[in-house]
């Protein structure tokens, strides 16, 4: 089992995520990149990640993001290493987790609005990719 954030991991999201067809009707009118964040933390001092670039109901690439002090993208879901563990066994809700700062979203908030339908099958689908522990 890949562990997350991981290539391994980033290869297996991105391939189940192209073969959702939920996410690919409520994501066609989407363009932009995501970057799905670990915090820093002993494990990873700069922060690592997945950058994902979407286009129209597609994953065109998932990228492993192991120093994420460079890292942009037009939005960023960033949460501690524990809880994007919680996430991915669905645990805390993705959307609630923000409103009650357990993660943080940068980016356009309108246009992330439009297409909650979309980041909610993005994250069944990653609740579907089995990780490490």
């Amino acid at each position: 089992m890949p562990k997350f954030p991981s290539a391994e991991w980033a290869e297996v999201y991105r391939d189940r995520l192209n073969a959702n067809p939920a996410y690919q009707e409520a994501a066609k009118a989407w363009e932009g990149d995501i970057l799905l964040l670990v915090a820093p933390d002993p494990e990873a001092p700069r922060g690592e990640g997945v950058l994902l670039d979407l286009f129209h109901g597609a994953c065109r690439s998932a990228t492993f993001v192991p120093d994420a002090t460079d890292a942009r993208a037009e939005f960023t879901y960033r949460g501690t290493r524990e809880n994007w563990g919680r996430m991915l066994r669905r645990e805390i809700d993705p959307v609630r987790a923000i409103l009650d700062g357990t993660f943080k979203l940068q980016g356009n908030l309108l246009k992330a609005m439009r297409f909650q339908r979309a980041a909610k099958e993005m994250v069944d689908t990653a609740t579907q990719v089995p990780v490490s522990p």
